[in-house]
């Protein structure tokens, strides 16, 4: 491996074990509970090191929204036109991307950052992350074939329809372990009822 890849791997190694720190931190004794240093206690690391990713510990367990990600960013997901419109393409990201512990972290994330002003902000920045990552892909893939601001209404659209789900708004039950593959749960069920909606509106 070249050095310069293993030097990145080093550093996502590095921001993710701060933020799932950080994260865990939170949910055991609230954001108020611990401060930085019981982080890079945790993780192993020191303060300096907590500097070089993070501004503060907010901004570290809005982070772990993302840490498994961030090893396969540039290769998640494959936008592609053939034989699919751009809804049937975010629809097989959503489904694809989406996983049990994702919406569990997202769910508990949001559930956190309620109350607590300061972290809502970055979990709102760690949200909008996501949606700027499909919203690019779905439009590099598509190009000129649709206007541009269909592709941010798009995004919207859908991004908008899982939030109230995240925060529970919406009472849907998010999959149990074990339910990954089935497609006979009530979040796909939601996801089911979400696109058909949008279909008759976005092809």
């Amino acid at each position: 491996m070249p050095d310069g890849n293993l030097r990145d791997q080093k550093k996502i190694a590095t921001r993710q074990a701060l933020a799932e720190a950080a994260f865990n931190l939170a949910w055991e004794r609230g954001v108020d509970g611990f401060v930085v240093e019981d982080i890079v206690r945790t993780a192993g690391y020191s303060r300096r090191t907590f500097a070089n990713y993070f501004s503060c510990k907010e901004e570290a367990i809005a982070n772990a929204l993302t840490m498994d990600d961030y090893s396969q960013r540039d290769g998640q997901f494959a936008f592609s036109t053939e034989n699919y419109t751009p809804l049937d393409t975010i629809e097989l990201y959503i489904r694809g991307s989406f996983t049990i512990n994702k919406l569990r972290r997202l769910n508990q994330l949001v559930s956190l950052s309620r109350d607590y002003p300061a972290l809502k902000l970055y979990v709102t920045g760690a949200l909008m992350e996501v949606q700027d990552f499909a919203k690019r892909g779905i439009s590099e893939a598509f190009g000129s074939d649709y206007p541009e601001e269909y592709y941010h209404i798009l995004i919207g659209a859908v991004f908008g329809a899982i939030l109230p789900v995240l925060d529970e708004s919406i009472a849907v039950k998010l999959p149990e372990d074990g339910e990954q593959g089935e497609t006979d749960n009530e979040f796909n069920r939601y996801i089911d009822t979400v696109f058909a909606h949008l279909r008759k509106g976005f092809n």
